[in-house]
C-alpha cells in the first residue's frame, strides 16, 4: 500500500488537491470535498498510469487500488471541511488571537510556519480528546 502527500487548499465554492514532488507528473483536481477530491486524484493517476505514465519511474510502480492519502490542508480549506470546529476553539487552544484565527481562516491572512504548527498542535489535542471519548448508554 502507497501514501501519498495530497495538499488541499481552498478555492472558490470548491476545494483544490494535489501532489507534488513526485515525479514529471503532477495531478491537480477539484471537488466539493475531501472525498470527492480523493476519488478524482485517483481517477487521474489511474489514467495517467493506463497512458502517458506507462513509463514514468516515479509513478509506474503505484497500484491505484492500494493507494492510500495523507491529507494537508491549508487553514481555510481545513475550517471547510471540519465546520464543526469553530475557529475561535482552535485559536484558544493555540494561544493565537481569535480575529486574527479568523483571517487565517477567510483567508484575508496566512499564518507563518511557526502559527501554522500551533494550530495543527492544538487539532491534534482536540482530535486526542475526542478520540478517547466513552458514551454511556442506560
Amino acid at each position: 500500500m502507497k501514501k501519498l502527500q495530497l495538499i488541499l487548499e481552498k478555492g472558490d465554492g470548491e476545494l483544490w488537491g494535489r501532489i507534488e514532488g513526485k515525479g514529471d507528473f503532477m495531478p491537480v483536481t477539484v471537488g466539493k470535498n475531501a472525498k470527492e477530491v480523493i476519488k478524482n486524484i485517483t481517477g487521474l493517476i489511474s489514467d495517467y498510469l493506463k497512458h502517458e505514465g506507462k513509463e514514468d519511474k516515479a509513478w509506474k510502480n503505484i497500484d491505484v487500488s492500494g493507494l492510500t492519502f495523507d491529507l494537508v490542508y491549508d487553514i481555510q480549506a481545513f475550517f471547510t471541511e471540519h465546520d464543526y470546529l469553530t475557529a475561535s476553539l482552535i485559536a484558544k487552544r493555540a494561544g493565537i488571537n481569535p480575529g486574527l484565527m479568523r483571517q487565517y481562516s477567510s483567508g484575508v491572512k496566512y499564518p507563518s510556519a511557526v502559527q501554522a504548527q500551533k494550530i495543527e498542535q492544538a487539532i491534534k489535542e482536540v482530535g486526542k480528546e475526542l478520540s478517547s471519548v466513552r458514551l454511556y448508554a442506560a
